[in-house]
């Protein structure tokens, strides 16, 4: 069983340059019954999950596409949406910001010799940080159809532009 990470990447050297690459996939982009799921602009692309099958949990894949020794690399990353990633980043430091303060408030009471009330921070901290890594674990699960979905899109769209990677640190999904 694959580890599970917060945001999955991979990578795919392609033949093309980077700016021939990306007008490449745009043109192939408009051929394609999901364009209106896709957002491009500069070497960049975003595919998202159609409308009516989204849920709270769905992923959607950011593409950048650049420069290599031998054409281009293309670099992607699944992510919730950038509304729930910023409100869950958010929630990591506050819960983390939580955890260090408790963790020096309650040491420096403790060095005090007085109450370590403080340390509440820490059992309330770490236990959040894992309660929000779990969820993150479970939206994946919930969605890994839907991640296969785009993969499966970005795959067809990159078809026949491939390259042989010159090493094979840089393919396949890094994690």
């Amino acid at each position: 069983m694959p580890k599970s990470r917060i945001r999955p990447t991979f990578s795919v050297h392609l033949t093309p340059q980077a700016d021939e690459a990306m007008a490449e996939l745009r043109s192939r982009l408009e051929g394609v019954d999901y364009a209106d799921c896709t957002r491009s602009k500069g070497r960049c692309a975003d595919f998202f999950v159609d409308e009516e099958e989204r849920k709270l949990w769905s992923p959607h894949l950011s593409v950048q596409v650049e420069p290599d020794a031998e054409g281009s690399l293309l670099r992607g990353r699944f992510g919730p949406h950038p509304e729930l990633w910023t409100l869950f980043i958010f929630l990591y430091t506050a819960v983390g910001f939580l955890a260090v303060i408790g963790l020096m408030l309650g040491f420096v009471q403790w060095q005090s010799g007085m109450d370590s009330w403080g340390l509440w921070g820490v059992w309330l901290g770490v236990p959040g940080l894992v309660v929000l890594y779990g969820i993150s674990a479970m939206g994946q699960r919930l969605s890994a159809h839907q991640m296969e979905e785009l993969r499966g899109r970005l795959e067809r769209l990159v078809s026949g532009l491939e390259a042989e990677p010159p090493s094979a640190a840089h393919t396949g999904i890094d994690g």
